[in-house]
């Protein structure tokens, strides 16, 4: 089993095509070679692309080997990556991602439990001082939709909020929703005291994703960024 500098197994690729294998290593060198985020925060990255896309084929299991097994990233932690991202992906994206995690749990020696500190009370729109406050539209039932389920997605305290900015991020890149709902996460990891460079950093990963998205967000950053706030 062949790993980059950040220890990723590649040997599921190595089965299949020895060549692509080291194309993965070569790109997995440059994207985890980022300075700005943790190896955890581009994790989490991968599992909301996954998530999104979805990918929760091969892909998505070498990311849970990865992140699980050789990065120690909790299980309870990607429990809540998939609720965080799904008013974004869209929950029946979410739940095949929570069937897939649960399925692939055992083989990457998870222990498939909910976890113990966990809330289960209702957290309808949030609580107080959550950071995203998604503007209303011009549905009304629409309005009280995205406050109710985007307070509820950024109350997941699991994360940091600079995860759940990146998270979003990563989202926006994936649907390329790089209009106001864009800059409002960008504003969010900035009011939380994310340094530019990290967030650059952080939408750069996700070139590992799709350079063309991957480009158009940025063009768009370099202009959030330029703004007066």
């Amino acid at each position: 089993m062949r790993r980059t500098m950040v220890d990723l197994p590649s040997g599921p690729l190595a089965e299949v095509d020895p060549i692509f294998e080291q194309m993965a290593l070569e790109t997995g060198s440059r994207t985890f070679g980022l300075a700005g985020t943790s190896v955890r925060e581009k994790f989490l990255q991968l599992f909301a692309h996954d998530i999104c896309n979805p990918n929760l084929g091969m892909a998505f299991r070498m990311h849970l080997m990865a992140a699980t097994e050789v990065h120690g990233v909790p299980y309870g932690d990607i429990l809540a990556v998939i609720r965080f991202v799904a008013p974004y992906s869209g929950y029946p994206a979410a739940a095949d991602a929570l069937g897939r995690l649960a399925d692939l749990a055992g083989s990457v020696g998870l222990e498939a439990e909910f976890p113990a500190d966990a809330e289960l009370d209702s957290i309808d729109g949030g609580r107080p001082g959550q950071p995203d406050r998604t503007p209303a539209c011009s549905d009304a039932w629409m309005t009280g939709f995205l406050a109710s389920r985007v307070g509820r997605s950024w109350s997941e305290e699991r994360l940091s909020i600079r995860e759940r900015a990146f998270v979003a991020m990563t989202a926006d890149v994936c649907f390329q929703t790089l209009g106001n709902t864009f800059r409002r996460h960008v504003r969010i990891a900035q009011q939380s005291g994310v340094p530019d460079d990290d967030i650059r950093d952080a939408v750069r990963f996700t070139a590992e994703l799709g350079i063309v998205k991957t480009v158009n967000a940025l063009e768009e950053l370099e202009k959030i960024l330029g703004e007066e706030h």
